[in-house]
């Protein structure tokens, strides 16, 4: 079986989705005819993928993640892993897929979309906030406002990101993440990262963040928030595999957004998550290959 692992791509997390697929592709090669292929900013290059059984997709953000490269597949007639283009549209779309929430009864932090020519907070929205872009991942473009006067030095930030900011209420307490395969729900991740903000560098760099999994949580509260990951990740149409992240203040959660495409590197959270169920990373990857080849979402 021959398997193209797709990563890089032209998005702000290139180098995580370098990293998730080197990951993947090392897994694969113990009994996979697996190649790698690392695209720049031309989805053209995907059309080297049509003599290929499957395409796991380790791309992250941008058109990798957007649906872009989802749609382009599916022209091709190629199958792949991962969300369709319509789940990862509305995933990736952090307004649309929190309004989603909402409709189904899901707690989220109150927001506020920005419009470009806008420079003055929102008065839905009271200090400290979270300002950040609506269509990235990784932190990229995140600032916490704890002060006004701040504010316009973070809006500029986000808006080198994208041209649709969210201005979001922000939630003290604990950061949680729940990953999803097929349609199990892993166990909760509780994530304690060194800095006051879980990002980028406390994301990717060994030791700048600890990982409690299962998470020390009531036991009604776990199956709340583990039963409303499944709900978003359904509503949104997502399949085989993805990631929904919380915040946990007290007794109330909140949920913050769905990746549907989580990375896999030493140091990714849905990978600790299948460890803690009993998924070393080889059989997470081989879980991952046969719900997409069986076009199937069910947990075998």
């Amino acid at each position: 079986m021959r398997i193209e692992v797709l990563m890089g791509g032209s998005s702000s997390e290139r180098e995580v989705s370098i990293h998730t697929g080197e990951g993947i592709l090392k897994s694969l090669s113990q009994g996979f005819d697996a190649h790698g292929l690392i695209l720049g900013d031309d989805l053209g290059a995907l059309k080297e993928t049509v003599a290929t059984d499957l395409v796991f997709n380790a791309l992250h953000g941008g058109f990798g993640e957007n649906g872009g490269v989802q749609e382009y597949l599916e022209r091709l007639g190629v199958r792949y892993t991962g969300s369709g283009p319509k789940a990862s549209r509305l995933a990736m779309d952090k307004d649309a897929a929190k309004r989603i929430a909402v409709e189904n009864g899901i707690p989220t932090p109150k927001w506020e979309m920005m419009d470009s020519d806008c420079h003055e907070l929102p008065h839905k929205i009271e200090i400290p906030c979270v300002i950040k872009p609506n269509d990235e991942g990784s932190t990229f473009g995140l600032t916490i406002v704890r002060n006004e006067s701040d504010f316009p030095t973070a809006l500029d930030f986000a808006r080198k990101y994208s041209d649709r900011i969210m201005i979001e209420e922000y939630i003290p307490g604990r950061e949680l993440t729940v990953g999803i395969l097929g349609q199990k729900v892993l166990p909760i991740v509780e994530i304690i990262p060194a800095s006051t903000l879980f990002d980028y560098e406390s994301k990717y760099t060994p030791g700048k963040s600890q990982y409690i999994c299962p998470a020390k949580i009531e036991e009604n509260i776990a199956l709340k928030i583990q039963s409303d990951a499944l709900k978003i990740y359904r509503e949104l149409g997502c399949r085989h595999y993805g990631r929904v992240d919380f915040r946990l203040d007290k007794t109330k959660y909140y949920l913050l957004e769905v990746n549907t495409l989580p990375g896999m590197t030493s140091t990714s959270l849905l990978p600790k998550a299948a460890r803690a169920a009993g998924f070393s990373y080889y059989s997470l990857i081989n879980q991952i290959i046969k719900l997409a080849m069986e076009n199937d979402d069910q947990i075998l």
